[in-house]
């Protein structure tokens, strides 16, 4: 018998919901508005050729500062207003992101992936040491997991390969406070499956 089938459901599930994606929502809005006082004010200096300085070249820095860190917050802004758009229209089962089941997981879409096809995981952790960070959220998850799935016979070629498959699952707007424990229990699971984990950083902007 398969050790798959010997360990009892633990329910564990990451569904997005509106309250995740708010924050993101609201940190956009305050950099559209401070993107709005900087671009006038810059706008401003370098038609003016403002402020007195004693050399071009500070004038020059000084003048198109505002206006650079405008342009910044504003497109960051927009990146922010459209993802989490896109974010809180999810329903139903498109917003299921990862959810625990005996016979396996499900993923968005209601896709359900039983456990003996997952081969092994790759659990990416994102980081973000800038000094700036303009949409990063230390309260979020930061979390990605991607599921590499063995061949199924269906998918093998002429020549017996198949192509290799994976399924990605963000978890990038969880509360951490909240998710963190739920996350590494999720982890656990593969592991007690039988299901090796591996663990890697990367770095991430927003």
């Amino acid at each position: 018998m398969s050790n798959h089938a010997t360990y009892r459901e633990e329910p564990g599930e990451f569904v997005s919901r509106g309250v995740h994606h708010w924050p993101r929502m609201e940190s956009s809005f305050k950099l559209i508005l401070l993107a709005a006082i900087l671009l006038p004010l810059g706008y401003y200096l370098i038609a003016n050729g403002l402020p007195e300085t004693p050399s071009d070249r500070a004038r020059i820095i000084v003048s198109w500062t505002p206006t650079i860190a405008g342009a910044a917050v504003l497109i960051a802004g927009c990146i922010g207003i459209f993802t989490a758009t896109r974010s809180l229209s999810r329903k139903q089962a498109d917003a299921i992101d990862l959810k625990l089941r005996a016979s396996g997981v499900t993923l968005r879409g209601g896709r359900k992936i039983p456990w003996e096809q997952i081969e092994f995981v790759t659990a990416i952790t994102f980081e973000n040491n800038s000094k700036i960070r303009l949409l990063w959220d230390r309260a979020e998850l930061h979390r990605r997991l991607v599921l590499h799935l063995r061949e199924q016979p269906q998918q093998l070629n002429a020549q017996g390969s198949g192509r290799t498959e994976s399924a990605r699952v963000d978890l990038l707007r969880y509360p951490a406070a909240e998710y963190l424990r739920l996350y590494d229990s999720t982890l656990e699971q593969f592991k007690r499956r039988g299901i090796p984990v591996q663990f890697e950083k990367k770095w991430m902007f927003t």
